[in-house]
């Protein structure tokens, strides 16, 4: 008799366990839209920063209207709409592991009043992604990125899709029509289908083009076909790719993120672009618009083909939420008009 009612007792578990859902879809797998590999965090210390991404879903779902949004990002603005990025940094405890930025923004969270824990989960979670600590800063955008923005982890149906609309908007409806367009290109490309095929597409060409390794490779390439064409390469294309490359990445985009208002990263966040980095402009965009032109002057046959890899490339910036599609189109002006410059101050001559 014990054995027959513990069997039914098993199989009314069995069927209770099939019936039963989980409230939420199971969490992403970080990575799923990766990040180069030297600044990919562990999984340790992804599982570290998993108190920021409790802390933002617990927020996200506390936002019920889209009033209760409006005031949560008005009052933010008027908190901190004169404060810089770098001014912040300064005032933030030191992060040296994504277990310091997580406690940072547990503390927060856990002393603000109740209605004021959406509030300050954003802005804890931005104060910590203000961190030099690239690997810290890294793992907590993931996190961000996770909660706010999973239709790019290709999981559009995670919960809380409502309040998330209702956070976009409140912030969407507070930038210039400039920056408004901008940021609803960037949502229109960043939530296409995420599937692991385009992540990896994307995400390699991204790698391959990182400071304009590819281009150099296939510089190198045709030095090894043809040694005597090597001097011209050197001074007709590499040189100006460096310089290109250079003055984008360091002095270009070192003035903008000086002045980059620390508002912006909450706005980021919100909408879904990664952020933990400044952006403005790509420097992807720039070596491979670059790149092509001078590869282009070289060699003339195969001009449609670099063109097409180039506009891959930057398209790739903002399909994983790493730019926003004015910093890929100012990133490839930018570096198709250095390429020419410095092209024709190393000896490049136009083609009629």
């Amino acid at each position: 008799m014990g054995t027959s009612n513990d069997n039914d007792q098993k199989g009314k578990d069995k069927k209770s366990k099939k019936k039963s859902k989980p409230k939420n879809p199971p969490e992403q797998k970080l990575g799923d839209t990766p990040v180069a590999p030297w600044d990919m965090p562990t999984p340790e210390e992804k599982d570290e920063a998993r108190p920021v991404r409790r802390a933002l879903r617990e927020a996200v779902a506390k936002v019920d209207s889209q009033n209760k949004a409006d005031q949560i990002i008005s009052k933010l603005e008027e908190k901190l709409a004169d404060k810089t990025a770098t001014e912040v940094e300064k005032t933030q405890p030191p992060i040296s592991t994504p277990a310091n930025a997580a406690q940072q923004v547990k503390e927060a969270v856990q002393a603000a009043p109740e209605s004021k824990k959406t509030e300050k989960a954003l802005e804890a979670t931005a104060r910590a992604l203000t961190t030099e600590d690239k690997r810290s800063r890294e793992a907590v955008s993931e996190a961000a990125q996770e909660v706010l923005n999973p239709e790019q982890q290709g999981a559009p149906t995670v919960a809380a899709p409502r309040q998330r609309e209702y956070l976009r908007k409140a912030v969407l409806k507070r930038l210039n029509p400039l920056d408004a367009l901008d940021a609803n290109l960037f949502l229109a490309v960043n939530h296409l289908p995420h599937t692991r095929l385009l992540n990896t597409l994307f995400y390699g060409l991204t790698v391959l083009f990182n400071g304009g390794a590819a281009w150099y490779v296939l510089m190198g390439i045709a030095a090894l076909r043809k040694p005597r064409s090597m001097g011209g390469l050197l001074r007709e294309v590499a040189l100006p790719l460096t310089l290109t490359g250079t003055l984008v990445e360091y002095p270009i985009k070192g003035y903008f993120k000086r002045r980059r208002p620390f508002i912006t990263i909450i706005q980021a966040i919100v909408i879904g672009k990664k952020p933990g980095t400044w952006s403005f402009p790509s420097g992807h965009s720039a070596v491979a618009f670059g790149g092509a032109w001078l590869l282009n002057k070289k060699f003339p046959r195969w001009w449609p083909l670099r063109y097409l890899v180039a506009s891959l490339v930057a398209f790739s910036r903002v399909y994983l939420g790493d730019h926003y599609p004015g910093d890929v189109m100012s990133g490839s002006l930018i570096g198709l008009l250095f390429a020419r410059l410095f092209g024709w101050l190393t000896g490049t001559r136009h083609r009629k």
